[in-house]
C-alpha cells in the first residue's frame, strides 16, 4: 500500500511541476511584453528629447503635434503596463502556491519512503536477532 501511495504522490508532484511550467511560460510572456513596453516608452522619451531641440520656426507646429502624439502613446503604454502588473502578481501568487503544493507532496512521499525503510531495517534487525538467539540455543 505504501508503494501505491508513493506513486500517487510522485504523480501529483509531476502534475504540479507541469502546472508550474505552464505558469512560468505565461509569466515569461507577460514579462517580455512588459520589457517591450518599457523599451518602447524609453525610446519615445529619447525621441521626444531630441525632437524638442529643433528650433526652426517652420517646425514648431509639427513639433507640438508630435509632442501630443508621443505623450498620448506614452500614456497608452503606461496604461497597458498597469494592466499587465496585476496579472504578473496573480501569476507570482499562483506559482508560489503551486511550489508549496509540490513541496508538500514531495515531503510526504519522502517521509513515507523513509518510514518504510526504517520499518524494513527494524524487521531485518529483528530477524537477525532471532537467528542469533536460535544459533545460541543450539
Amino acid at each position: 500500500m505504501s508503494a501505491k501511495r508513493r506513486r500517487a504522490l510522485s504523480l501529483m508532484e509531476r502534475l504540479r511541476g507541469l502546472d508550474i511550467d505552464e505558469v512560468k511560460r505565461d509569466m515569461a510572456d507577460l514579462r517580455r511584453q512588459m520589457t517591450a513596453l518599457k523599451e518602447g516608452r524609453e525610446d519615445l522619451r529619447e525621441r521626444l528629447k531630441r525632437e524638442r531641440l529643433v528650433s526652426s520656426p517652420e517646425a514648431q507646429p509639427y513639433i507640438a503635434a508630435f509632442v501630443q502624439s508621443v505623450t498620448a502613446e506614452m500614456r497608452r503604454i503606461e496604461a497597458k503596463m498597469l494592466e499587465i502588473e496585476p496579472q504578473l502578481i496573480r501569476y507570482e501568487n499562483q506559482l508560489r502556491e503551486l511550489y508549496r503544493e509540490q513541496k508538500v507532496y514531495e515531503t510526504v512521499r519522502v517521509k513515507d519512503l523513509r518510514d518504510e525503510q526504517r520499518e524494513r531495517a527494524r524487521r531485518e534487525q529483528q530477524e537477525i536477532e532471532e537467528m542469533t538467539i536460535l544459533r545460541w540455543n543450539r
